[in-house]
């Protein structure tokens, strides 16, 4: 009863203001369990964020700052800002998120950036919760390991950051504020599915072999020998319970729908060795996309070959420069 009248009261609050001047709306939870979800990814949104900002480095084309800014439970956020030189501000903006092996400045990640920055986006790519300068010694630099409340937490904390980020771009003169997008890639492309479903002000994402329907995939685990060795689980009842109480917050196939009518665009690697086309699938079905329409088919393995850059960029062109979304 307590968890029913919780709910109700979520749905009938009003939406924050910066919400409210989105141009998109997120629709209220359906139900109590949806509802508990979100409160997890709940935060005030007029925390200072008490930024600080230093020019990295810089050629013709664009510069790159050092920023950090504070996120809610006392962490920092640390990212870096690129602003395109050959385009007039204020710019679109991307905001960037590395897979779970990698940081703010990973290979793609700068890759990508650049690609972007020169096609006018001003990019914006931060350290996930325990990695890059977030790392801790004895910390995995894991945030989704299913049996473990510390990593869930790490992941909540993770998507409230990229919250945070949009406070970021907003607080910025020469940002448009109304043309934020967002690409991830992996354990990024997940967080950002979650990001979508309890973030109203992005206007487009494109995720980048994303997984979901982790429950199931942990009850098979003997399928999938690759995520066995990186979960050494023992399916005992006590440990089972905390999986479904994890990934009850946290698996992407409960926030993903909550994207559309935002322009989506997934990529799947056909091989992939990593997220099993089971998990690939239950991410597409809880998406809800046409898949003509919103999916690219890479014939590869996790790690997606560098020329899909050019349909990167021509989806955020079509969303961020070309159109108001």
């Amino acid at each position: 009863m307590r968890l029913l009248l919780t709910a109700l009261l979520i749905t009938l609050l009003p939406l924050p203001a910066l919400a409210q001047s989105s141009l998109f709306q997120l629709p209220p939870p359906k139900d109590p369990a949806e509802a508990r979800r979100f409160t997890f990814y709940s935060y005030d949104q007029s925390l200072p964020l008490s930024v600080k900002q230093k020019l990295k480095d810089e050629n013709v084309i664009r510069s790159r700052y050092a920023i950090s800014f504070d996120s809610v439970h006392d962490q920092r956020v640390y990212g870096i800002l690129s602003l395109p030189k050959e385009h007039k501000a204020p710019y679109p903006a991307i905001i960037l998120v590395h897979g779970s092996g990698g940081h703010k400045e990973t290979s793609y990640i700068v890759f990508i950036a650049e690609a972007l920055v020169k096609a006018g986006f001003a990019t914006l790519s931060i350290d996930t919760q325990y990695h890059g300068d977030r790392a801790r010694p004895g910390v995995s630099g894991e945030i989704h390991m299913p049996d473990s409340f510390r990593m869930r937490d790490g992941w909540v904390q993770s998507v409230v950051d990229l919250r945070r980020c949009v406070d970021y771009l907003h607080s910025r003169p020469d940002i448009q504020k109304n043309k934020i997008g967002y690409m991830g890639f992996s354990q990024g492309a997940m967080l950002g599915a979650v990001l979508g479903g309890v973030e109203a002000r992005i206007a487009c994402f494109c995720l980048a072999v994303p997984g979901g329907g982790l429950l199931d995939i942990v009850k098979n685990i003997d399928k999938y020998p690759v995520i066995k060795a990186h979960w050494p689980l023992k399916k005992t009842p006590e440990t089972m319970k905390i999986i479904e109480e994890v990934v009850d917050i946290t698996d992407p196939i409960y926030y993903v729908g909550r994207i559309l009518p935002r322009p989506l665009l997934i990529i799947v690697a056909n091989h992939d060795e990593i997220i099993p086309p089971e998990a690939s699938r239950a991410l597409l079905i809880a998406a809800g996309v046409n898949e003509q329409e919103s999916v690219i088919r890479t014939e590869s393995g996790h790690v997606i070959p560098p020329v899909v850059v050019f349909s990167l960029r021509t989806f955020f062109k079509k969303h961020l420069r070309e159109q108001t979304p």
